[in-house]
């Protein structure tokens, strides 16, 4: 195999430019049928939906698993002169990611309906494994392999990665096992939806922290001006923009390229307005979705033209983006592995623990309570994003950064099976006859 990618790699025939574009497209047929393998594999052995074989996917292709076993050639598939473009292609389809969470950046209803518990679970879902992550992190870092990043740095994502909720894998995980009707499945995105909008904004004050090198007047100026564009956004932007996506729709009946195309343009200077302040590009993105959220229409004709291929091509690529920094090969030794282990326990206690008890607290069940406190401690896809970024800024070092996509997998891989036993007598099912949604009475 490696012999047969030298020969593909090297035809002197080819110009420069071809060499490199077929270089990318060797990458990304080997991305999306080992993602299509590892989907299939986790469907039909250990129960999983398929959003979770697609995380997974990513750390087959890694150090940590082929990339272990056949080291020559996955160098020689991952070629250096194709990393900077891999590397473009996965943050681009984040930005685009994070658009489409903002879009669907909903939780009016249950918070109308069910304030208290609402609140509650985000809150204490929120605040438990923040203050657990904080206060734990000096322990983590003083038993880090030297150099060590700065200890604020270092405390403030890890106890930020402690408080993140993945919302789009959640709700994913719902729809697939047909329990998105329910009361339970309503509330716990509305709570992870409260969680992550507050998530993205800690890392981006986080960020802002970090790359301000803790000078309090440059972290000022970088709150402020990011304060200053959400209000210009939300306030001059929005309204114009809902105007426009109104008037294109009315003369061309539905979606167009152009409105595509101008979408899409709106959302890259968002992204370049909050990267420039130094607050991420994703987050710029998040915010232009969320000022869009409630246009339903454009949503939903959005959702049906452009996320199922963002969706299939462009989160393998970042899944894949993220595995080749993985390397579970970096935790040598008992020491490592304890901490990885005390990780998960720092983790799962916190997120699963704070929201257990809100819920126990606002008068769930003890089944219900469990069914929350599981939900609310997915990390998925969201966390392997916050962790990415605590990596490229130096304050996640690699070991560190590979106990937490272990704890975020984990976590990820035990709630379908657990929400599956926990909510089994909620599942909708359809008539074999009739072709109307029942639910088996509990």
């Amino acid at each position: 195999m490696e012999d047969i990618l030298h020969l593909l790699h090297s035809n002197s025939a080819q110009p420069p430019a071809e060499k490199l574009v077929l270089a990318l497209i060797y990458q990304l047929i080997a991305i999306l049928c080992i993602t299509q393998v590892v989907v299939w594999i986790s469907n039909k052995f250990f129960g999983q939906t398929d959003v979770s074989g697609e995380i997974l996917s990513g750390l087959v292709l890694g150090p940590s698993l082929v990339g272990a076993f056949f080291p020559t050639q996955m160098a020689a598939l991952f070629v250096p002169n194709t990393s900077s473009i891999f590397t473009a292609l996965a943050q681009l389809g984040l930005i685009f990611l994070m658009f489409e969470v903002g879009l669907n950046f909903e939780f009016g209803e249950t918070f109308r309906t069910n304030k208290k518990g609402l609140l509650s679970i985000s809150g204490f879902g929120m605040v438990v494994p923040f203050s657990l992550g904080f206060f734990t992190a000096p322990w983590f870092w003083s038993h880090l392999p030297d150099p060590k990043p700065e200890l604020l740095g270092f405390q403030l994502f890890f106890a930020t990665a402690m408080s993140i909720t993945a919302i789009p894998i959640l709700g994913r995980i719902f729809m697939e096992l047909n329990l998105s009707h329910t009361r339970i499945a309503a509330l716990v995105l509305s709570a992870a939806a409260l969680d992550d909008a507050t998530g993205w904004i800690l890392l981006g004050v986080v960020g802002a922290v970090v790359q301000s090198k803790f000078a309090p007047m440059a972290l000022a100026v970088r709150v402020g001006l990011l304060v200053i564009y959400l209000v210009v956004l939300f306030l001059v932007v929005r309204p114009m923009v809902k105007k426009g996506i109104a008037m294109a729709q009315k003369r061309s009946g539905g979606l167009s390229g152009t409105t595509i195309a101008l979408i899409a343009v709106g959302l890259f200077v968002s992204a370049t307005v909050t990267s420039n302040i130094g607050v991420f590009a994703i987050i710029g993105g998040f915010s232009f979705g969320v000022a869009l959220h409630d246009e339903k229409r454009f949503v939903d004709e959005w959702s049906s033209r452009v996320t199922s291929f963002i969706r299939a091509v462009m989160l393998p690529i970042f899944f894949t983006y993220t595995g080749l920094r993985t390397d579970i090969g970096s935790l040598d030794g008992v020491m490592m592995w304890t901490m990885c282990g005390l990780v998960l326990l720092v983790a799962f206690a916190g997120k699963f623990g704070g929201a257990y008890f809100a819920a126990r607290l606002t008068g769930e069940t003890h089944r219900d309570a469990l069914t929350i406190g599981t939900c609310m401690n997915t990390r998925a896809l969201m966390e392997l994003v916050a962790l990415n970024v605590g990596y490229d800024l130096g304050v996640v070092p690699r070991p560190m950064f590979t106990m937490l996509v272990i704890m975020a997998i984990s976590s990820t891989f035990i709630t379908t099976p657990a929400v599956r036993y926990l909510m089994k007598r909620q599942v909708r099912v359809k008539e074999p006859f009739l072709g109307t949604d029942t639910v088996p009475s509990t």
